[in-house]
């Protein structure tokens, strides 16, 4: 089921609960009670204004509210702040198309929860029916909406907080409400904001946000409990966004840099790269440029400079530097014996996936895994939210894009593009298989 539906909040929660498959749902119920034995590791963090929703999933998984609203805690916390995207709308583009774009960066583990194909629809009865990347039963980051508003984020860590709505709850009434950017843009300024605790990286994180809408506006937000600043992307109509704050003040965000944060250089590297690629592209950014972006593997120190690090782009990478990303620096840090590196690196180093999203054709150019060596495919979704618009060629229904992934993760001979590893598992299963049969076949002989 890829559409949750509600008359009001508290069976969008209970719908929620039923569209979890049973991992999910064991992978709740198991963190709600390592958060009840552990609370003393928990970071405050004030529960949702409206917790109805809530409530009825806790209902549908059979845990208190409270567990739940733990274990939601500690799997947002796995998001560590590690995308790249951008935004581009005419001039930029070709054919005066609008794209924005989201390299989902994050831990393996994420992955484990969120599947091969994380995308489904929330439609609450009254409310604009809108695209969520994310897993129904832990949470959901609006992308596209029925208006034609789309939306992609990063995290950046900041030091300015306070009691508000969370981002996730602002993104999920910005989709219910609005329809273009500066609608959006109203949302979150009127706040009040509350930054996400990360458990795992020990900081807080807000997001940097692309918003484009169908008319043609395009702007980043950078915000934090106290702050919100609106860029624009100008005549130019691009706009790049990596794991700092570029526009807002980071004195009063508390937003770090390479000064403060060795590992925020790979932004500045990821954040000068695209920029330097849209200009590049200008006036021809569609689907294949796109995906030509999001695969890039060059980095580009540019904006280094002035934290003293002077590099060329061919020279040792520093960690997490490029587009699409890759840990590249995992086996130098394990030789070194800097395994708290080699880890970092191996954990935030990683595209679990690739977004392009088009309003004007209600359409996601969605790629599971890295973009550089994984299939892209455009996936209609105006049908499922229901704003039918031309489809663009070739793309296909939601259902026939998870029906595929499901497909594709059958193992061996129900497998026609097995990886070179699982190949060589294959040869050595079936030459053990063969072993065993001939041994019992062998017995069988002697019995005879």
């Amino acid at each position: 089921m890829l559409k949750l539906y509600g008359k009001d909040r508290f069976e969008l929660g209970a719908s929620a609960a039923l569209t979890s498959g049973s991992m999910i749902k064991s992978l709740v119920r198991s963190l709600s009670r390592w958060a009840r034995r552990h609370p003393e590791k928990l970071l405050s963090q004030e529960p949702p204004k409206d917790i109805s929703e809530l409530e009825g999933l806790a209902r549908g998984l059979g845990i208190a509210t409270e567990d739940l609203f733990c274990a939601r805690m500690l799997i947002e916390s796995l998001a560590v702040p590690q995308c790249t995207n951008f935004g581009a709308v005419p001039p930029a583009t070709k054919d005066d198309d609008i794209m924005v774009s989201w390299n989902f960066d994050a831990p393996l583990i994420l992955k484990m929860i969120m599947g091969r194909f994380p995308l489904y629809v929330r439609e609450l009865e009254g409310t604009i029916p809108y695209l969520c990347l994310g897993a129904p039963a832990v949470f959901g980051i609006g992308i596209l909406n029925a208006e034609g508003l789309s939306c992609v984020v990063n995290a950046v860590g900041v030091t300015d907080a306070g009691e508000g709505y969370s981002q996730f709850e602002l993104n999920n009434r910005a989709m219910e409400t609005c329809t273009t950017v500066s609608e959006a843009a109203e949302v979150f300024s009127e706040g009040p904001r509350q930054a996400t605790k990360s458990i795992a990286m020990g900081m807080l994180m807000n997001w940097n946000m692309i918003w484009a809408d169908r008319h043609g506006s395009l702007s980043v937000f950078e915000n934090s409990h106290s702050h919100f600043y609106e860029q624009p992307a100008g005549a130019e109509g691009i706009i790049a966004s990596a794991n700092h704050h570029q526009f807002l003040d980071r004195d009063l965000s508390g937003s770090c840099d390479p000064s403060t944060l060795d590992l925020l250089a790979g932004s500045y590297s990821r954040l000068a790269r695209m920029w330097a690629l849209l200009r590049e592209h200008h006036g021809l950014i569609e689907p294949r440029v796109a995906n030509l972006i999001v695969s890039d593997h060059r980095p580009d120190y540019s904006l280094l400079a002035e934290f003293g690090i002077e590099r060329q782009w061919w020279e040792e990478k520093v960690d997490d530097s490029t587009i699409c990303a890759h840990a590249w620096n995992m086996k130098k840090h394990l030789l070194k014996g800097e395994f708290e590196l080699a880890l970092t690196e191996w954990g935030i180093s990683t595209t679990l996936y690739s977004l392009q999203v088009q309003p004007l054709s209600m359409t996601v150019w969605f790629t599971n895994g890295q973009p550089c060596r994984n299939l892209t495919t455009p996936v209609y979704w105006g049908k499922m939210l229901g704003a039918e618009v031309e489809r663009y060629p070739g793309a296909v229904d939601p259902a026939d894009l998870s029906r595929r992934e499901k497909e594709r993760s059958r193992r061996g001979v129900f497998r026609e593009d097995a990886s070179p590893g699982e190949a060589r598992f294959n040869r050595a299963w079936f030459g053990v298989t063969e072993a065993v049969e001939k041994l019992c076949f062998k017995k069988e002989r002697i019995d005879e």
